[in-house]
């Protein structure tokens, strides 16, 4: 069965509670102040099926202008409009501002009832008609069907209903969407069952037993029970006017402008990037003016900045973002509705751009530009556009799904851009072509300026070239090394990282030295000479003789033992050796043992055996040595 959700729209009194409980036999004032008063003050739903294959939910809306907010978050997420036009007075205030508001909110059909017929004769009527269909000229209504009607003698009412069940037909299919999304128009109780809400849901799937997040609360409740037009049902969809009983949150937590959504599927913004078209009746709007933010069933204040002018004039459109001063919970694409603060009316409206812009300090014109080439694009382009906006930070997978309309999955949006060149994977986040090309380069050029500041160096740390990218997420990074590596332009090695078929460059000086030194370790043997004793024996200045040093550990032809203590290589070796031969003859070793052994004093005897512990050759039991594993 399709599902079509109809609102109503007009001024005060002009008959729409009356002509909605002709249609459909329901009275949708529920409140004893509107019983009373005779008007309607908040949102009336009713449900009618126009064919066995066709039934539709009818949002009645306030028409007094005291009650507008209530009419905009009713008429959030309609498929086509029913304005209401009594034939006794004609267009009014609320009809105007009730019009405009169903443009802003993208409603592109619909259709006019002339109510209260029987209080005016022929010629009235038709100069009613006339006037109606000369106000609706340039409007999505233009062309429109106009219907005579009259709730208390039911005329017109049949050829209403056949108007509406042919408008419904032409209805495309609502997108259903990936994530579910229903914002809140009601919560109440019901004895024995607890929590309810009410809404229309404007995309995915949620069934009974379903875990669903409330924004931007940041709740999480479970569906107890569904109902939709007072029937039980297991799953509701697209368009359906849902009422769910949750468990795990009270009434008193909630309320009107609440969205119930799937878990992690939307994060609430304080500011929006969007579109902004000012009514040609409003007055002029100043950058940085505080006005009504209006989207689903949501109200809040925020300020408007103009990216690029000082004042938006009436009839004209821009490009703004919207500082909010409560988040909302909005997605690219979504309508939007501003009012004024003071005196409170519709002046304006657009649709989003940007739902969760990164960053608050950005440059008016160079926003303006950015959002210039946003407008229209499909999804695919605007996470390529979002991407080259990103730079050599990149978007995470979430980040790319809120930037793009979430129609399909960003998996699949991802493949379009990844086939298309347009985009590469990289630690866990996803990065524009030209800013893994940046990457690349920076990090060469990094490596190789660290070589070229310390020439006798072979390798150098990951966590160095880090430090020197600034703050980089560590995944990427890690990726990024091994992209450059896999390219070929550095080596990678236990010891870290090196310039790919390169080494230190040593002057005719520094060769000499560094001969000098290995020779003065060679020569002492077991009983090696400090650093310091070296470079003064052979003249060489401390700084660079700590550097020669430096390269001999990289190559290997040193190893430390401790922080005063270098031995040759060679030396080194035949330590080990001969350890592993007395603990194969023996089983052990103390340290004396081990200073006859070598030859040694203690000075040397104990880093030696703490050394040959940290490698795992031996292992301390009590005041001697046994080979690890023992």
């Amino acid at each position: 069965m399709k599902r079509v959700v109809i609102g109503t729209a007009g001024h005060i009194d002009h008959g729409k509670t009356q002509l909605v409980k002709a249609l459909t036999g329901i009275d949708t004032d529920r409140l004893r102040e509107e019983k009373e008063r005779g008007i309607t003050i908040d949102l009336g739903f009713a449900h009618l099926d126009l064919s066995p294959d066709l039934r539709v939910s009818i949002v009645d809306v306030p028409g007094h202008e005291r009650f507008v907010k209530n009419m905009v978050a009713g008429a959030s997420g309609i498929d086509l409009v029913l304005m209401v036009i009594a034939a006794d007075e004609g267009v009014m205030p609320q009809t105007r501002e009730h019009l405009a508001i169903c443009r802003f909110l993208g409603v592109e059909r619909g259709l006019v009832a002339l109510t209260k017929v029987d209080l005016v004769d022929g010629d009235w009527l038709e100069m009613v008609t006339s006037d109606v269909r000369e106000f609706l000229k340039g409007s999505f209504l233009e062309g429109a069907p106009i219907v005579a009607t009259s709730a208390v003698t039911g005329q017109g009412l049949e050829e209403l209903a056949r108007e509406l069940e042919a408008l419904c037909h032409g209805v495309p299919e609502r997108s259903p969407g990936i994530t579910f999304r229903m914002p809140v128009d009601r919560v109440f109780t019901i004895r024995g069952f607890g929590t309810v809400v009410t809404g229309t849901v404007h995309s995915g799937r949620a069934g009974v037993g379903d875990t669903l997040e409330v924004l931007p609360r940041g709740l999480s409740v479970r569906v107890r029970g569904l109902q939709v037009h007072g029937r039980d049902v297991e799953e509701v969809g697209p368009g359906d006017r849902a009422a769910m009983n949750l468990a795990g949150v009270g009434k008193e937590e909630l309320e009107r402008g609440d969205v119930l959504v799937s878990p992690g599927a939307f994060v609430p913004s304080e500011f929006v990037d969007a579109s902004l078209s000012l009514l040609p009746r409003a007055r002029p709007l100043k950058n940085w003016a505080r006005v009504r933010f209006h989207w689903g069933t949501a109200e809040t204040m925020g300020r408007v900045k103009l990216l690029d002018r000082e004042v938006l004039n009436p009839g004209e459109e821009t490009l703004v973002r919207i500082h909010l001063e409560e988040p909302v919970v909005v997605a690219p694409g979504d309508p939007l509705v501003v009012r004024s603060f003071s005196p409170v009316e519709t002046i304006g409206g657009g649709r989003i751009l940007d739902s969760n812009p990164s960053s608050r300090s950005v440059r008016r014109g160079q926003l303006h530009h950015q959002l210039v080439a946003l407008r229209g694009m499909p999804d695919w382009k605007r996470l390529e556009f979002f991407l080259l906006w990103a730079g050599d930070r990149g978007l995470t997978p979430r980040e790319a799904f809120l930037k793009t309309g979430r129609g399909v999955p960003v998996e699949e949006v991802f493949r379009e851009v990844l086939l298309k060149g347009k985009a590469l994977p990289l630690g866990g986040r996803y990065f524009h072509r030209e800013a893994v090309v940046s990457l690349k380069r920076r990090l060469e050029r990094t490596v190789l300026a660290y070589f070229q500041e310390n020439p006798l160096r072979l390798h150098v740390s990951r966590e160095e070239i880090q430090a020197r990218m600034g703050e980089m997420d560590q995944k990427v990074f890690d990726a990024l090394v091994e992209e450059v590596a896999g390219d070929g332009k550095i080596s990678l090695s236990s010891e870290g990282m090196s310039l790919k078929a390169s080494g230190p460059s040593l002057s005719p000086r520094e060769e000499e030295w560094l001969k000098f030194i290995l020779q003065e370790f060679d020569r002492g043997g077991w009983t090696p000479p400090s650093e310091e004793e070296v470079f003064k024996r052979g003249a060489i200045p401390p700084q660079k003789g700590r550097a020669l040093v430096k390269l001999l550990l990289e190559r290997g032809d040193l190893v430390r033992v401790s922080r005063e203590i270098l031995l040759e290589r060679r030396w080194a070796m035949e330590m080990v050796m001969k350890v592993q031969h007395a603990l194969a003859q023996k089983g052990e070793i103390t340290v004396g043992e081990f200073k006859d052994l070598l030859g040694i004093s203690r000075k040397y005897a104990v880093p030696y055996l703490e050394f040959l512990d940290s490698k795992g050759i031996t292992r301390r039991v009590g005041n001697v040595r046994k080979a690890r594993g023992r």
